[in-house]
């Protein structure tokens, strides 16, 4: 199904504060995304999708700008064009494929507390779920009435419940879901750009999205659903051990003009790459590769040639942290398997 051009509509600057659960639920279950949230560029139509992949990126070990995410969701089309984006539900797998990344839909379902379990198990597994919800386009002070299925692509950055969060466990209306607007509300990368909803309170038709003093994001009445869990990164050995990335900045600058045709100018930036290590009896080794058709989806040792650095990581170092310097339109990918792996 190939989705209209509004995924990510141009936002007016609005002055806000938007709630966040740590400070609203005290004593409640907690689970967070530990990822800084980034600010999208919102030229050509927006790039919610790819800043979205771009974070989950970050939460497995790797860093890439919006204009190489998009080159890689759409080959070859001009990113002016509002086909070039990366929409859920089109080409959302394989962008994620094109980055190393293992990612898998939200299933298709009529039931919106199956969406939000769907959506709460993968979050509390570990993966980094990305979703699509309508915006309150009187808010935003866009033009339209918006797309009839989703506007605006936002990972998923925290989940609480009164409940333990066990995992299995179906969604209960009282649970509160945070998303990451990606800055789309107030521009500018110190922007508040959590947002926080108890599920009862989150669906509504699309004219009810729009309306005056109603939320500013919020998911459609009935389905179709768009979701996305990135479970990780391509590994057919699955040897590779967790490493983080962190960006000294949030966004690579706030574009506001309505298109780009070139990516514009780089900015430096430095990434503090987190090796977490769970067996700290081997030795580790840490790959940087410098672009994404460089990195193994196996064999990372025997491949090993194929990195642009290599970092010997000592058994008994505990977690091991290193940083890069690069520029804001670089690829940075990180990759640690045992010494002894293959």
């Amino acid at each position: 199904m190939l989705l209209t051009a509004a995924a990510c509509l141009t936002a007016m600057a609005a002055a806000s504060t938007p709630a966040t659960a740590a400070s609203s639920y005290p004593g409640w279950h907690k689970k967070a995304l530990n990822v800084t949230p980034r600010a999208q560029w919102n030229a050509n139509d927006g790039y919610c999708g790819e800043t979205s992949m771009i974070t989950a990126g970050l939460a497995f070990g790797q860093y890439t700008s919006q204009w190489t995410a998009r080159n890689l969701a759409s080959p070859g089309v001009p990113q002016t064009r509002p086909d070039s984006q990366l929409l859920l539900g089109v080409n959302d797998t394989a962008a994620a494929a094109a980055m190393r990344l293992e990612a898998r839909r939200a299933p298709a379902t009529k039931n919106f507390r199956t969406f939000t379990t769907w959506a709460r198990n993968r979050f509390l597994a570990g993966d980094v779920v990305v979703v699509g919800v309508f915006n309150n386009t009187r808010m935003l002070g866009e033009t339209g009435a918006g797309d009839p299925t989703y506007d605006h692509i936002v990972p998923v950055y925290g989940y609480e419940s009164a409940k333990p969060l066990r995992a299995g466990r179906a969604s209960l209306g009282t649970d509160v879901l945070t998303i990451s607007d990606n800055g789309l509300r107030t521009l500018g990368p110190n922007a508040p750009m959590l947002y926080s909803y108890t599920l009862d309170d989150i669906q509504r038709t699309r004219r009810g999205a729009n309306a005056a003093g109603g939320p500013v994001y919020s998911f459609p009445t009935s389905g179709p659903w768009y979701g996305v869990a990135v479970t990780g990164v391509l590994d057919s050995d699955h040897t590779t051990l967790p490493v983080k990335v962190a960006v000294n900045v949030n966004s690579e600058g706030v574009q506001n003009e309505s298109a780009l045709t070139a990516a514009p100018m780089a900015e430096p930036i430095r990434l503090t790459v987190t090796l977490a290590r769970p067996d700290n009896a081997r030795e580790a080794v840490l790959y940087q590769y410098d672009d994404f058709a460089s990195v193994p989806t196996g064999a990372f040792n025997a491949h090993a040639g194929d990195a642009a650095h290599v970092w010997r990581v000592p058994a008994g170092s505990g977690p091991y942290t290193v940083t890069v310097d690069a520029m804001s339109n670089d690829t940075r990918v990180f990759r640690a398997v045992p010494a002894d792996a293959p």
